[in-house]
């Protein structure tokens, strides 16, 4: 006689994340070392290159991934400039090159990295632990109902 062998499958939300919005004058590896000596973070840097950009544009990312703890945090920078390369023959000494500056999440202009928590450490904690970082003038958990952008965010 044949068991037969009944499974159940649960349904996986992946979409369990947070998003930090982190306001902060510093550049984005000043701001990786920060989080890892006053918040006991592991940030190590990646290149991200987000599809449909030019070649010679991309967003600064850092990385923290603990298999074993079960962490996986990624911290964006959320605005890239980008420089014209060709200046015209002639130009004078006080020329500005012409810039474009690219937003990773249009809704946030203002914002200049975003953390994405994917697992490991809630977003409350996390801000709580922000708080001793003086380079960083304001941190907040992001609504994400509110964002008129794809929820999954796969930036990676």
């Amino acid at each position: 006689m044949t068991k037969i062998k009944n499974y159940i499958l649960d349904e996986i939300d992946e979409d369990n994340f947070s998003l930090i919005a982190v306001h902060s004058s510093c550049e984005a590896y000043r701001l990786a070392f920060l989080l890892n000596s006053k918040c006991q973070c592991r940030f190590t840097q990646t290149k991200f290159k987000k599809k449909g950009l030019p070649t010679d544009s991309y967003f600064v990312t850092y990385e923290w991934i603990d298999l074993i703890k079960g962490i996986e945090i990624r911290l964006f920078s959320n605005r890239c400039l980008k420089f014209r390369d060709k200046l015209q023959k002639g130009s004078g000494l006080f020329d500005i090159p012409e810039t474009k500056e690219l937003y990773l999440v249009q809704d946030l202009k203002d914002v200049d990295y975003i953390m994405k928590i994917d697992s490991g450490i809630e977003g409350q904690t996390m801000i709580e632990k922000m708080e001793y970082i003086d380079q960083i003038s304001y941190r907040y958990l992001i609504d994400q109902s509110k964002l008129k952008v794809d929820l999954s965010l796969n930036l990676y």
